[in-house]
């Protein structure tokens, strides 16, 4: 029997827990296997036969750490590149609502914007906002062709939200709603939400709200396994192994797997933006404000598409395989109906590969989604990975945000490892809680993708020799933030080997001068210009040193470039600039 797929995802550490021994003991794995397309956010369930929820397998980072479905911001605003705001409703709508409908299930509590009138208003008018590690805006137009074209330079400000009161209820708080063809009028908010609230924030900053810091305790307290089960978005056409051991007292019999998929602006004729655009209604503007109408893009395409796949477990073993999808979704997540697929939902792998039914994309077997069930014998321990190594990259432009990692490869009692995890937090991983609670470490790419450090070829994972050096770059770091970092290796039959872990600081950001690149350059036509002297001067010895200063300029170095080629191009806007920027530069010198 081929040995068992690695256990990319932890749901295993689920079913082991409650069985004392388990490691040491013989188990039914079942594995599942599928290839997404980019971006792809995923849920992975397992149900009885006759529709009971168990338990859920998987569930990518952007809901169950980022909290896109359940955040400030009402359902129909705006998207974009890491956009803050705008509960996503619609992401994983099956699996939402099937685990909410659990016997026992208890639901989240809806966040909404700390202090504004509507959950349609983009912009503030009070201070409610802290910084932000992974969230910004960027309102460059090249993120209207491609979602995740472009990147945030600057420290960005969110309001984190807080929980709704049922005050706000009974006061009528709600949010703007536009349905197909209709005109924008309020919908009422409920005390409770189908999605976890974000918990990579800890909260407690200035002008957090009191709730933020219960955010993450209170989802684990509604979904305990939310760590075990968080994953990176994967990389694009990467297969993914997921792996779960049958616990003992599920008895044999038929079960269902479900994988439910969906990606933003996944658009086609059916579900196009033209068809569903951005809510707009100028007789309502207490509703909208200008920023929610005019900023951003519309993020509602295709809705989500659910693939089942039936499994029997014996103590046989077995296969099963899924090729199209079961049904989809509803768009905004207003039910958990699973609607039969139908010509809506494009299946074209040839001339819109990866949208649809594409999402996870089809095998040369014909099948996109394919289920193991083996019987797996005792697994050998699993030693800690050796030489544990991380520091900033030698790149001084990337330093404060990447960082090179390096380890030595184990085997377990003569066995190579199958996976590797690498985890990353800025409090200490010194158990496997911690372990679990901290975020998968992030690929050098504007994608948020997890590692891929033992690609599947053939549906065996290949993991480097044992003794051999794994070395790999990670990003998706803040500047001068103290890290630590971790390394699990997991071995046959799931076993999960000791932790070991190191920790390391990020680089401050490293700012060059570029010449033809920014206002002041393009304004006077010259580096060396005198007021740019001066206003470069001011830059590095007033701004660079503090805190407030490296942000200020972070965010101008965002905006800079793009304001340099208008200007350069113009005459009259150089004189413009000029004109505008020859006081301050001269206070600046006088101040020198």
């Amino acid at each position: 029997m081929r040995r068992p797929a690695p256990l990319l995802a932890l749901p295993l550490a689920l079913a082991l827990a409650s069985r004392p021994g388990a490691a040491d003991a013989e188990g039914r794995v079942l594995t599942l296997q599928y290839t997404p397309t980019a971006r792809a956010q995923v849920a992975v369930w397992i149900e009885t036969a006759d529709g009971r929820y168990l338990r859920t397998l998987l569930l990518t980072e952007a809901v169950a750490l980022r909290g896109i479905g359940n955040r400030p911001g009402a359902m129909q605003m705006n998207s974009g590149f890491r956009w803050p705001f705008g509960r996503r409703e619609g992401a994983l709508p099956v699996w939402a609502h099937r685990r909410a409908s659990a016997q026992g299930a208890a639901q989240f509590r809806r966040v909404i914007f700390q202090d504004r009138t509507s959950e349609g208003h983009a912009s503030r008018s009070t201070e409610d906002s802290t910084a932000d590690a992974y969230f910004c805006l960027s309102f460059n137009t090249q993120a209207a062709l491609d979602v995740d074209a472009v990147s945030c330079a600057s420290q960005f400000n969110s309001d984190k939200g807080r929980y709704i009161q049922q005050a706000d209820v009974d006061g009528g708080y709600a949010e703007p709603y536009q349905p197909v063809g209709g005109s924008t009028q309020t919908r009422a908010l409920s005390l409770t939400s189908l999605y976890p609230p974000r918990r990579d924030t800890v909260g407690g900053a200035a002008y957090d709200h009191a709730d933020v810091p219960s955010f993450g305790a209170d989802a684990r307290a509604v979904m305990p396994e939310i760590d075990a089960v968080t994953r990176a978005t994967a990389p694009a056409d990467t297969t993914q192994l997921v792996q779960f051991t049958i616990p003992d007292e599920w008895p044999t019999g038929d079960y269902v797997l479900y994988v439910e998929v969906h990606t933003e602006r996944d658009f086609n004729t059916d579900w196009s933006a033209q068809m569903r655009p951005t809510p707009r209604d100028s007789a309502l503007p207490d509703l909208w404000d200008y920023w929610a109408e005019n900023y951003g893009f519309t993020y509602r395409g295709q809705p989500s598409v659910v693939y089942r796949v039936d499994v029997t477990v014996n103590d046989a073993g077995g296969s099963a395989t899924a090729e199209v999808p079961v049904g989809y979704g509803e768009i905004e997540g207003l039910d958990g109906m699973l609607r039969p697929l139908d010509a809506t939902i494009t299946d074209a792998p040839t001339t819109a590969p990866g949208s649809g039914a594409d999402r996870l994309r089809r095998a040369a077997t014909g099948e996109r989604v394919r289920a193991d069930l083996q019987m797996c014998t005792s697994p050998p321990p699993v030693p800690a990975v050796q030489g544990l190594e991380a520091a900033p990259v030698d790149d001084v432009k990337r330093a404060h945000e990447w960082a090179h990692v390096g380890f030595t490869a184990i085997e377990a009692d003569g066995q190579p490892a199958v996976a590797y995890q690498v985890k990353v937090s800025t409090t200490p991983i010194t158990d496997a809680l911690s372990f679990e609670r901290a975020e998968d470490a992030k690929a050098t790419t504007v994608e948020f993708q997890g590692l891929d450090l033992c690609p599947v070829q053939d549906g065996e994972p290949v993991c480097p020799a044992a003794g051999s050096r794994v070395e790999v770059d990670i990003g998706k770091l803040s500047y001068q933030t103290r890290y630590h970092l971790a390394v699990r290796a997991v071995g046959p039959c799931g076993a999960l080997g000791e932790i070991a872990s190191t920790s390391f600081e990020t680089d401050p950001i490293h700012f060059e001068t570029v010449a033809p690149c920014f206002v002041a350059t393009a304004a006077y036509g010259s580096p060396l210009a005198g007021d740019v002297v001066a206003l470069r001067g001011f830059r590095d010895g007033s701004l660079m040193p503090t805190a407030p200063g490296r942000a200020f300029v972070a965010a101008y170095y965002a905006v800079g470039p793009t304001l340099a080629r208008f200007v350069s191009d113009t005459p009259w806007l150089r004189a413009v600039a000029r004109a505008l920027l020859e006081p301050f530069a001269a206070s600046v010198r006088d101040v020198d």
